[in-house]
């Protein structure tokens, strides 16, 4: 497989890939949760550079500490 052509999708579903990062101990979850949050800033960035109207910022739950 030619990873140069494949989209972040495509990597992160390659079953070859998938056992490399489990070996090297990366969570899936957390790494398309990072995935997310890069691609919304992307968003919001370049909304701000084309002048429009900027979306208020997600906010993402998170859990108690006590729980």
């Amino acid at each position: 497989m030619d990873i140069t052509g494949c989209s972040l999708t495509e990597l992160v579903d390659d079953p070859l890939i998938d056992l490399v990062m489990k070996s090297d101990r990366v969570d899936r979850n957390e790494l398309e949760l990072l995935l997310q949050r890069v691609a919304r800033e992307r968003l919001r960035a370049k909304e701000l550079t084309n002048g429009l109207r900027a979306r208020p910022p997600v906010t993402e739950a998170v859990a108690c500490s006590r729980c």
